[in-house]
């Protein structure tokens, strides 16, 4: 499956509630990335750290790319190298990749429950960074999905927090990141 593929995590640099540091979704798309790329024989790239959440602007320290600036920087990728698979943990990234046609993994659709900085994504940073995680600032948040378009986080909680931190541990993110990288190996497999 190695031959020539060149596997690239996808992330965005936003809010997490005020217990996970902004890179949470890049840290999770690189660990997934590399160990898919030792799994399969495949090529780790850079991974692209600032995406599309433009839904967290509201969010002090937040970051977002422009539409045109995010394909760009994914058509380089993949003009450089055609056989390139996106590892994307970011969903406001999702209909970047879709609309562009590029072969892409999206991690956040294997979060069961949704999840944003609740137990999944809380566990996973705890698991491979322990030392970014605030722990005296967990918080708990109800999950309720936006019946809207145009929807901005802070409508839906104050906090960033949609799931359950309280529930996390680093055992829980380790078996949680061996799930998404067996998943991501058997869906590139189909690619």
């Amino acid at each position: 499956m190695g031959d020539g593929v060149y596997l690239v995590g996808v992330g965005s640099f936003e809010q997490h509630g005020p217990h996970l540091p902004f890179e949470t979704d890049t840290l999770i798309a690189e660990a997934v990335a590399l160990r898919v790329a030792e799994k399969t024989g495949g090529e780790l790239g850079t991974t692209i750290g600032v995406g599309l959440s433009e839904e967290h602007m509201d969010f002090p320290g937040t970051k977002t790319l422009a539409l045109d600036e995010f394909e760009q920087q994914i058509m380089v990728v993949v003009n450089a190298h055609p056989k390139a698979i996106f590892i994307n943990g970011h969903g406001g990234n999702n209909r970047a990749l879709r609309d562009l046609g590029v072969r892409h993994v999206n991690l956040t659709s294997m979060f069961k429950p949704y999840d944003h900085a609740g137990e999944i994504e809380t566990s996973i940073i705890m698991h491979l960074r322990s030392d970014l995680v605030s722990s005296g600032k967990i918080c708990k948040h109800e999950f309720r999905w936006p019946d809207k378009d145009g929807w901005r986080m802070k409508d839906y909680s104050i906090t960033g927090v949609l799931g359950d931190p309280t529930a996390a541990t680093a055992d829980k993110g380790r078996a949680y990141l061996d799930e998404l990288v067996e998943k991501t190996v058997e869906l590139i497999s189909r690619l």
